[in-house]
């Protein structure tokens, strides 16, 4: 009996010496005054980003966040400044009627990205909320930023003099591998807008490689210098050329992976946190539940997200659309912004906001036809559901190509949809079990990791502010201009050696057959006159 009482005692006195030392582990946990600055009107965006910011004041971090999307309840720790009116962002506003899907598309998509950066800019900075929070003496350990279509807001890491890590909500944009000298060949990595995979033919090699060298000037030249006003405006004057301050970035957190995208050369500084966005799916209203349940042949899902105004397509194109989804044996769910939809058939279901991840999680959903954003394809690969890709603009064209390389995709453009190719398609990854077993494929490698996306972006943000790696994160790269970093000395150097080579050893050989040629003649010569003597000799002795 007095064995078991001193067991008992010692497991007690263990148990509590662990509570103990967790509460004060948990009460030594640096707490870190982190900034966020997401200017980007597009909520989707946004939604990529939200969930590391709720992550960091949940792990007690006090986070201010400077955004146009406050939210409408409050947590501990987090601090919202809006930056505007939220009628103003961007949902619903992509005009089917006005897509550009020309040889120049891309001239389009800068001109749109450009539009954007100055609405945002000029909306957001102006704001009392801003010049408030300008005024105050706060200091900050750490600024979390987009890293998209502008450097406005890159203002904020001048103001405040803290470390910063850029945030990318899809495929690192062209312009932001150099600030981290991040390889960035693009024999075999396809630009951010380019509807090519990373496997190119020599004519998308050529292509690739233009438009990535026309968007790096295009946006120096056309989105970053004219904002310098701007910004010394808000800031005061003596801030540094935006691309100066650029250049300083610390680390980029980037929403892909390779399973998806490809395998490339990172530097350590570039982490791929792809699907930071995707939590557990939760319980479906019982309205949906029950229609995903009773689908008999499974169920297809129809989303071209957030900014795509569905209801702007031409009437023609809508019912070229809902003829083929009424041959389907399958039921459809399709997220629709208004509230009727002409002629539809009794197997489809719309509704005008859907919770995305809850459907696509649902065992009975065996299709996605998608316009593929990032964060939807996203969400169906971690579910493993395949997709019928239509691209509109942006990364999505890139994206369709990563699916459809990986098998999990069919690609079908807009302008070439028709009851048979849109029925067809949809029929193919319905029906043939490859694109659903390549899409579980590539599933179970995109959660197939160390760490949790959250977790891997939470650290990262921890680690950054704690500065202690941070001076070791830069790669030497960074030093080199543009021609070093190139070797474009380096071949210089060898091609004029080469050139030097070849200038000596014809030399050399011009003087060598020279002098040859002086030494058959001198022969030839001397063989004249042994000649003339002889016939001399002969002469006389005749």
């Amino acid at each position: 009996m007095k064995s078991c009482s001193a067991k008992l005692l010692c497991l007690f006195v263990i148990v509590t010496g662990c509570v103990v030392s967790s509460c004060e582990c948990e009460e030594i946990r640096e707490r870190f005054n982190i900034l966020g600055v997401f200017g980007h009107l597009g909520k989707s965006h946004f939604d990529v980003f939200l969930p590391i910011l709720e992550e960091l004041a949940h792990r007690g971090h006090n986070v201010t966040v400077l955004s146009f999307f406050p939210r409408k309840d409050r947590i501990p720790n987090y601090r919202d400044i809006s930056l505007g009116d939220s009628t103003a962002i961007f949902l619903n506003v992509i005009d089917l009627t006005k897509l550009d899907h020309s040889i120049f598309y891309i001239v389009s998509e800068l001109k749109m990205l450009h539009n954007m950066a100055e609405i945002a800019c000029y909306s957001a900075l102006r704001t009392t909320a801003v010049k408030e929070f300008l005024k105050s003496d706060e200091k900050f350990d750490l600024i979390l930023t987009e890293s998209f279509n502008t450097d406005c807001f890159l203002g904020f890491v001048h103001k405040f003099k803290a470390p910063f890590i850029g945030l990318s909500s899809h495929a690192i944009i062209p312009w932001v591998n150099n600030r981290l000298n991040n390889p960035d060949n693009p024999s075999y990595i396809p630009g951010l807008f380019h509807s090519v995979s990373p496997s190119m033919t020599f004519f998308e090699r050529v292509m690739n490689t233009f438009w990535i060298v026309a968007e790096q000037i295009a946006y120096d030249l056309i989105f970053t210098r004219p904002m310098q006003s701007l910004v010394e405006e808000t800031f005061g004057p003596g801030v540094p050329p935006l691309q100066d301050i650029a250049n300083n970035m610390t680390a980029l957190m980037v929403n892909t992976h390779f399973s998806l995208h490809g395998a490339r050369p990172l530097s350590p500084s570039v982490v791929e946190i792809g699907g930071v966005h995707i939590r557990g799916a939760k319980p479906l209203p019982k309205d949906l539940q029950d229609f995903l349940d009773s689908a008999e042949h499974g169920v297809l899902y129809f989303s071209w997200g957030s900014m795509v105004r569905a209801s702007s397509m031409p009437n023609e194109t809508l019912a070229t659309i809902v003829e083929a989804l009424g041959r389907l044996k399958q039921k459809v769910l399709w997220k629709w912004e208004n509230d009727d939809l002409p002629n539809k058939p009794k197997n489809l279901m719309t509704r005008q906001w859907l919770p995305q991840f809850d459907v696509l999680s649902h065992p009975n959903v065996k299709g996605f036809l998608a316009h593929a954003g990032l964060l939807g394809l996203s969400e169906a690969i971690y579910v493993g559901v395949p997709i019928v890709a239509v691209p509109m603009f942006g990364d999505q064209h890139g994206n369709a190509k990563a699916a459809e390389a990986r098998g999990a995709a069919i690609i079908l453009q807009y302008e070439d949809i028709t009851v048979d190719t849109l029925t067809g398609a949809l029929n193919e990854i319905l029906n043939n079990p490859s694109y659903r077993r390549n899409a579980r494929a590539v599933s179970e490698a995109y959660r197939d990791r160390p760490a949790s996306a959250l977790e891997t972006a939470v650290w990262w943000a921890e680690y950054v502010a704690r500065g202690k790696g941070r001076p070791f994160l830069r790669s030497a790269s960074a030093n080199l201009s543009w021609y070093q970093y190139h070797l474009l000395d380096v071949i210089g150097f060898f091609s004029l050696a080469g050139l030097a080579v070849l200038f000596v050893a014809v030399f050399a050989v011009k003087r060598l057959l020279k002098a040859l040629n002086l030494l058959v003649k001198k022969v030839g010569i001397t063989s004249e006159a042994n000649d003339l003597t002889k016939n001399e000799t002969n002469k006389k002795r005749n």
